[in-house]
């Protein structure tokens, strides 16, 4: 049944508030896994003080842990409230943070980046509640192209952008426009009638954590949760190392990841959206995650063939990035429809931190596998694992329930 004119605009407003959200939470992350790093080398500092940065990944890995209170204040004062005091956190945060440059107050500055990812990961946490609670069904591929899309967007600026504005603006200058930017940023939303009224969670009764188990077929969405990223992201961190050891420099090889990025970002709006709507969650994960696995080998057959033509670099890696994005696109999607209507924060924050749990796992493990047994055949076992966890998500699908499944 095609949708409405007056639906159809309601669905373009919430597609503009999560790309929104979702471009505001990408910038402390790529503040802290991409700009970070280089202006903590820059201050004269060692490569162990480097790995500090990984503390910034917790919170995203372990916000199931305060998920529900955030549900529940949902519920009690409306999504658009909490967003509202998180997003005046940041800023907040940033103005704490002017005095306090990598260079000179390492341990400040450290503290201060993790504290905005504490706070960027809590507004997700309402942000998913207001992605699944009013975008379930046809409306799950868009919205979740919208989140991969609005997230790399802002890890873009937040990584490599500041770093271009780092000579002329400094530390300070920095935290001041991200100060300024990050209220400017819900401008539209500020502006819209709708975004305070109709909440469809204020009526809503309690969550509790534990709720998640009332799903049936949990297990199989922490199968797929868990497996579906694993093999990718180990292939992504070896890969940045062997650019290097094949004659790429850091800028050479800084441009090739933002190529990636941005093709990844396209793949999940001009494919992954398509096929979510054509064929339904279910397939379109299985046809994304296939073609996807495939060209996880791209890694193994550039190595493996002495490949060292950069065009060919940009080539293989950037068709492997479209469909890794759809394949994102179809699996955030088919979440959102698993996830439940009374616990919607709850249940898709959970999902997201089995798949941040695997992927630090991942990319840990990596290097130290890549070391003692060499690129090419690191490159070949995470394609067999890519191969047997497309397997197990086929298996798992069928075992899914989904609300309002597309197609």
């Amino acid at each position: 049944m095609p949708l409405s004119s007056a639906r159809r605009q309601g669905f373009g407003r919430d597609y503009l508030a999560l790309g929104l959200m979702y471009f505001a939470q990408g910038l402390p992350t790529g503040l802290a896994f991409d700009a970070l790093p280089v202006l903590i080398r820059e201050g004269g500092h060692g490569m162990a003080q480097i790995g500090w940065v990984g503390l910034a990944f917790l919170p995203w890995a372990l916000k199931f842990l305060w998920a529900s209170p955030i549900d529940n204040a949902c519920r009690r004062w409306g999504i658009a409230r909490v967003i509202y005091v998180t997003q005046g956190l940041l800023a907040l945060a940033c103005l704490a943070l002017m005095p306090f440059a990598p260079g000179t107050h390492l341990g400040f500055a450290l503290a201060g980046v993790v504290g905005l990812n504490l706070i960027c990961a809590t507004q997700d946490i309402a942000t998913n509640a207001y992605a699944v609670s009013r975008l379930q069904g046809r409306a799950a591929g868009p919205a979740n192209a919208m989140q991969v899309a609005g997230f790399i967007l802002g890890m873009l600026t937040g990584g490599g952008g500041f770093l271009m504005l780092y000579p002329h603006l400094g530390w300070s200058g920095l935290m001041l426009l991200m100060a300024i930017g990050m209220p400017l940023l819900f401008l539209p939303l500020l502006l819209r009638r709708d975004w305070h009224s109709d909440d469809p969670l204020t009526r809503a009764g309690k969550v509790r954590l534990l709720g998640v188990l009332q799903h049936r077929d949990l297990l199989f969405a922490l199968g797929i949760a868990v497996s579906f990223k694993f093999a990718s992201t180990a292939v992504a961190t070896l890969t940045k190392s062997w650019l290097i050891d094949q004659g790429l420099d850091v800028s050479q090889a800084g441009s090739l990841q933002v190529s990636n990025l941005l093709l990844m970002a396209l793949g999940g709006v001009l494919v992954g959206i398509p096929l979510v709507r054509r064929t339904g969650n279910r397939r379109a994960v299985l046809i994304t995650g296939a073609l996807a696995t495939l060209l996880l080998g791209t890694a193994w057959l550039l190595d493996a063939g002495g490949v060292q033509d950069v065009r060919a670099y940009y080539a293989g890696f950037g068709l492997q990035a479209i469909f890794e994005g759809s394949f994102y696109v179809s699996v955030w999607a088919l979440f959102m429809n698993w996830a439940s209507h009374e616990r919607p924060g709850t249940d898709y924050s959970a999902m997201q931190c089995c798949e941040s749990l695997t992927n630090m796992v991942g990319a840990s493990i990596v290097g130290g596998l890549g070391q003692a047994f060499g690129y090419s055949n690191v490159f070949a076992s995470a394609w067999v694992a890519g191969a047997m966890a497309w397997l197990l998500i086929a298996f798992c699908l069928r075992r899914l329930q989904l609300a309002g499944e597309a197609g």
